[in-house]
């Protein structure tokens, strides 16, 4: 119990660049690093040092970094590498099975707009951050994806083929797979009519995140608000005859579906984007949701938008949130937040 509280303590000492900003009402939030103004992030996720990356989209092709999270008072978010033939980065996910390097994947293209998600078809490319055994990072591209790419949103490993990604569009409304050695992209490995916008949607978004968990293969919808599954095998291909399953519709709790997570007991952390700005908890046994954190007139996570644990000594009972800005409001910025899980009630 003493380090889960020393853990907690450390966890939410960061700071906005040069003081701390409380989260008004829940004590177990913290702003841990602010960007600059008109900034936006996109992706997070946390190295084996347990140092955050974060991806920024269509302000800045920028990956961030904010080292030892949960040791330092004066968090700051600083750019760890650029990728200038892009203007816009999304999500980004470890590969597994790399001997000594850390290697990461990520994907990036061009926005034209943020207000109205335009993109230029044909732009996005997939693109590898290496970090060397002396913490040297380095950018390589490795696919120019396909001709129809147009929003490639979500990545995520497959643990069992470390030579592949899944690419969630969000525009073509589908999953495709790429082979990292060879650069070949299939962009519809994965197409389900529950990945595409159905008619009159509100919110012109397919398929948007993905996690592999066990021998499903979990995504999420932002114009249905919907969490599906659909069986896959070891190596991340589908299995035969399989078709998708509702996990849970959290539209009655929390409209605004972005990025996931799976917690210490398998259930869903789910960020949600304007105008609700919360964390919705997610059972997948049972479909029910409910917000644990944040909401429309809480100021603290503007534009959630993915969540990853922390993995150090301290945080691993923290979980940290990128979030965009208020487009309307040109004065704000993106930022991350550290939340403490103990208020999950486990």
């Amino acid at each position: 119990m003493f380090l889960k509280l020393l853990a907690f303590m450390i966890a939410i000492g960061g700071s906005v660049l040069g003081g701390p900003i409380n989260a008004p009402g829940f004590p177990s939030a913290r702003v841990l690093a602010q960007l600059p103004k008109e900034t936006w992030l996109e992706s997070i996720v946390v190295r084996r040092n347990g140092d955050i990356l974060a991806t920024s989209l269509f302000y800045s092709s920028n990956i961030f970094t904010v080292t030892r999270p949960s040791f330092h008072t004066d968090n700051k978010a600083k750019v760890l590498a650029s990728v200038p033939e892009v203007n816009s980065l999304l999500g980004i996910t470890e590969l597994p099975g790399s001997y000594g390097e850390e290697v990461f994947f990520f994907v990036g293209g061009n926005f034209t707009s943020l207000t109205t998600f335009t993109t230029t078809v044909g732009s996005f490319k997939g693109f590898k951050l290496t970090f060397d055994r002396h913490g040297k990072a380095t950018v390589k591209k490795v696919s120019d994806l396909a001709p129809i790419s147009s929003f490639p949103n979500g990545v995520t490993a497959i643990p069992q083929a470390p030579g592949s990604v899944l690419i969630a569009d969000s525009f073509v409304g589908a999953i495709g797979r790429l082979d990292l050695s060879t650069g070949h992209y299939d962009p519809k490995a994965f197409a389900f009519q529950e990945m595409t916008v159905p008619g009159g949607a509100v919110l012109p978004i397919g398929v948007s995140a993905m996690r592999i968990k066990g021998s499903y293969l979990y995504f999420g919808n932002p114009s249905t608000q919907s969490i599906y599954k659909v069986k896959v095998d070891s190596k991340g291909y589908l299995v035969k005859r399989a078709q998708p399953s509702l996990v849970a519709n959290i539209s009655p709790v929390a409209p605004g579906l972005d990025d996931f997570i799976f917690d210490s007991h398998g259930n869903i952390l789910l960020a949600t984007n304007s105008p609700e700005n919360a964390i919705v908890h997610v059972d997948v046994k049972t479909g029910k949701s409910k917000r644990i954190i944040g909401g429309p007139t809480d100021p603290l996570m503007p534009d959630s938008t993915c969540l990853a644990f922390g993995r150090g000594t301290f945080d691993t009972n923290t979980f940290y949130v990128s979030t965009g800005r208020n487009i309307s409001d040109p004065t704000t910025s993106a930022r991350i937040v550290a939340v403490d899980a103990s208020l999950l009630n486990y």
